[in-house]
């Protein structure tokens, strides 16, 4: 068969394979190209033609070690044309360089193959230009691109004055699992540098064990603490450009939708049969706010159509909270859901499997620390609902306040970071996205920051959707580590098929980054999602969807909905910010506003001074007009929250 010939399709057991032969294409004949030579350099495509999984290397050099450059390699180049040095290589027969001082800190494989490989070498001279790593006489990967790092310890024992980056690390998941099946566990490992000079180094070495889990943490936690030359959040999302990062990606899917598979259901409390939303909580961690969460959110009106779904990423919390929710079902009779899962998945991965239990027509995904600044937080949520377009309701998501009385979040927008990338092949432009928060830190009277409007994205701390906009969207992705960016993911998704997401007040305090426990590899997740998010939607967020105020076309201020102060009509009495237009109908008197005596014997906040002449003490936190009492047409209002003494601590 030619060298040439196309790949055979897949046949059955049993079924002749039969191939017309081809003529080579002009131009497909490199004069470079030797097939012995091809064979002999890469063993991974000379094992492939073995198993008849390709015709020849010239095959594979035509789908993809062209693409590769694979003929630029110096174990390639050094069978072509030999270096002339007196040192011989006894495996290949002719004369060899010498390649520079190298070594290797750490090598692990985990329980299913994946393989964590970080180590040193000294190429300024000479540069490392390929990694080749074997079971054995087995090969396993090769790499041509992989993240380099500044290794200060590497300088000081070369008593080198300047800075380099001399390390370097690489991870490969376990999908590979032909050379995992034919090579023993406990079996030498053998990582070659190939430099480019055509010199190699063979660095021999039996891999740790670890699980799967363990391996993961690993990574994340080397990956935090890697120094580089420049801008360190830039240069470490660039370093995960060649492979690493997708590698890394796939492998903790794998690994987090094997616990999802696993979980297990506990349900407290009244059951009920249709309620009208389902909160979903992730813990991980701590479980310390489960129980005050159960206390603060038992109060008010119509907590009955709420179902709480609470989500354990930690195991070692599963006691606990399973004690917990039998006393808060005694004492406060919530409906509450506990899904044990045996790892950590993560925020995504965990609301996902939260939906699948979930019985409302609307979720609602919400952290741990946040908690109501209103008691009768859930009517509001359900009148949202109830009286707003479907457009502004399908996901929307509400202000959020810090414990000092301090905005926290009013909507998110996307900024642009650049940089300039040196490196041997010279200097380039990079951006990155960098997520942001309207108003954060504002005073708690700059309503401006909480008027009802479409926003380029929410939170994920208190984000409410429709559940069947959420299915079509697929949830959210879980390609992210443990929990960043999935919530500006959904909402660019749901963009981008024709709904922003929208705010709405309904006034939450957030104890920001107090509701899971932090360790190191969070670090390392956060950059790789930073990474992840900005190649997946740059593109799109470029175009028009750069600043405070983007140009894209649903994120234009509505007619009816104000974008900065709030208009008079869209206060709501308590001194929120709007939720929307209201009718007129159900207008409501404001500082001063005329109104009729029929009206006026209505709107005395706390049965006290008319509307328009309200004492300071009767005005609201949120700076807006003193509570009234009108009298909405099937709808009891939610009376007004007492004003809040805030902490004068805010979490850092």
């Amino acid at each position: 068969m030619p060298d040439n010939a196309p790949l055979p399709p897949h046949q059955s057991d049993g079924q002749k394979l039969t191939t017309a032969p081809t003529e080579p294409l002009p131009g497909q004949i490199d004069p470079d190209f030797d097939e012995a030579a091809y064979l002999r350099a890469f063993p991974d495509v000379a094992a492939a033609v073995r198993r008849g999984e390709l015709n020849s290397g010239h095959e594979h050099y035509l789908l993809a070690g062209r693409a590769e450059r694979r003929l630029e390699l110096p174990q390639y180049r050094q069978i072509i044309n030999p270096p002339l040095t007196n040192a011989a290589d006894p495996k290949l027969g002719v004369a060899r360089a010498r390649p520079p001082g190298a070594g290797v800190d750490v090598m692990m494989m985990s329980e299913t193959g994946a393989i964590f490989i970080s180590g040193w070498t000294d190429d300024r001279q000479n540069p490392l230009v390929a990694m080749n790593l074997r079971f054995g006489q087995t090969p396993r990967h090769s790499w041509t691109r992989f993240p380099r790092l500044r290794r200060r310890d590497v300088e000081q024992s070369l008593h080198f004055a300047g800075s380099y980056q001399h390390g370097f690390w690489v991870f490969t998941g376990s999908d590979d699992r032909a050379a995992k099946r034919s090579a023993p566990r406990e079996a030498g490992c053998s990582l070659e540098l190939c430099y480019a000079n055509g010199a190699t180094a063979e660095l021999n070495r039996v891999p740790s064990t670890v699980s799967d889990e363990d391996l993961c943490d690993i990574v994340l936690r080397y990956f935090a603490g890697c120094e580089y030359l420049g801008n360190p959040a830039i240069e470490a999302c660039i370093s995960l450009d060649g492979g690493v990062g997708d590698a890394f990606i796939g492998f903790n899917r794998s690994l987090c939708r094997g616990f999802a598979s696993q979980a297990l259901v506990e349900r407290f409390g009244p059951a009920q049969r249709k309620p009208k939303v389902s909160v979903i909580v992730p813990l991980y961690g701590i479980a310390d706010y489960f129980f005050l969460q159960s206390s603060a959110y038992a109060q008010g009106r119509d907590i009955a159509a709420y179902e709480f779904i609470y989500v354990v990423n930690s195991p070692d919390l599963i006691e606990r909270l399973y004690r917990e929710a039998r006393i808060a079902q005694m004492i406060y009779g919530l409906s509450q859901t506990l899904v044990l899962l045996p790892g950590n998945v993560g925020f995504g991965t965990a609301n996902n499997v939260a939906a699948q239990f979930a019985h409302g027509d609307r979720l609602l995904c919400l952290n741990p620390e946040v908690f109501p600044a209103d008691p009768h937080w859930a009517r509001r949520h359900l009148d949202i609902l109830a009286t707003l377009p479907e457009a502004q309701t399908r996901l929307f998501g509400t202000s959020l306040y810090y414990d000092d009385g301090s905005l926290m979040h009013g909507g998110m927008y996307f900024e642009i970071d650049a940089c300039v990338h040196a490196s041997a092949s010279g200097s380039t432009r990079r951006t990155m996205v960098r997520v942001e928060h309207y108003g954060k830190g504002a005073p708690p009277w700059a309503n401006q920051y909480v008027a009802s409007r479409p926003v380029p994205a929410v939170t994920g701390a208190f984000l409410s959707v429709d559940r069947a906009w959420f299915e079509k969207l697929g949830g959210f992705t879980e390609d992210y580590v443990f929990g960043h960016y999935e919530d500006a993911d959904l909402c660019l998704k749901s963009l981008r098929e024709g709904t922003p997401a929208w705010l709405h007040n309904i006034r939450m305090w957030h104890l920001e980054g107090r509701g899971a426990r932090q360790v190191p590899e969070h670090a390392g997740g956060a950059l790789l999602n930073r990474w992840h998010f900005a190649r997946t939607w740059t593109p799109t967020i470029v175009r028009d969807l750069v600043g405070r105020t983007p140009r894209h076309r649903l994120l234009q201020p509505v007619a009816d909905t104000p974008t900065g102060q709030p208009h008079e009509r869209d206060v709501h009495p308590g001194g929120d910010a709007p939720a929307g237009r209201v009718k007129q109908r159900d207008a409501k008197p404001h500082d001063g506003a005329k109104v009729g005596p029929a009206k006026q014997r209505r709107a005395k906040p706390g049965g006290g001074t008319p509307v328009g002449q309200a004492k300071q003490r009767g005005m609201q936190p949120g700076g807006g007009a003193p509570v009234g009492r009108p009298n909405r047409r099937g709808i009891k209002p939610a009376p007004a929250s007492a004003q809040v003494r805030p902490s004068s601590r805010r979490p850092r």
